[in-house]
């Protein structure tokens, strides 16, 4: 018996290959339905909204708006100064972020937030350090109003390149802790511009 040669065997797997090439390439695709699992939403994922205020940028928690600050904000935003952001939670808790109208001197912070909490708050902390980006202030927590009106509010300030900023929520004691988690975030995502 005589064996084929190299180049005989050389051939017969080329023809071997063309064949399965030319086998393959004329077979019909096939068919993938997509598992359940792989199926996207139609619905996209929310997404954090950039806010470029005077003097810093943060981020909108999901699910938050940003308010137009007209007069009208201004004179429901407690106290005087100038409001630079205002934000509306779907609970209607409100955050916003303002300048006081002169600055307060960094020892005289914590005396100030005490002369702005309105008489009759309850549940009032002890001043406490807080950093924003890098900048110390303090703050403090507290319970305001009566009733069904009775709010928990959350309030600091800081001073930045000559202004003394006010950063405050204010939510119903119910949903403090969901409204707090959003005020960290924007703490969180806070520069100074």
């Amino acid at each position: 018996m005589t064996l084929p040669s190299a180049c005989t065997r050389a051939v017969v797997v080329c023809a071997c290959l063309a064949s399965l090439l030319l086998t393959a390439c004329g077979a019909p695709a096939a068919t993938v339905t997509p598992s359940a699992s792989a199926v996207t939403s139609a619905t996209p994922a929310a997404q954090v909204a950039p806010f470029a205020g005077t003097g810093f940028r943060t981020n909108i928690p999901v699910g938050w708006q940003a308010q137009a600050t007209n007069q009208s904000t201004t004179s429901t935003a407690s106290g005087t100064g100038t409001v630079l952001m205002f934000l509306a939670a779907p609970d209607h808790g409100v955050l916003l972020a303002k300048t006081t109208p002169q600055p307060v001197a960094d020892d005289q912070l914590a005396p100030y937030l005490a002369s702005i909490t309105p008489a009759g708050a309850v549940d009032v902390s002890p001043a406490e350090p807080v950093d924003i980006d890098g900048v110390s202030g303090v703050l403090i927590t507290y319970t305001g109003g009566t009733g069904s009106a009775t709010q928990e509010n959350e309030d600091m300030v800081v001073n930045q390149a000559g202004n003394t900023y006010e950063i405050a929520l204010s939510t119903a004691p119910a949903n403090f802790t969901t409204d707090s988690a959003a005020l960290q975030e924007v703490l969180n995502s806070w520069t100074w511009a």
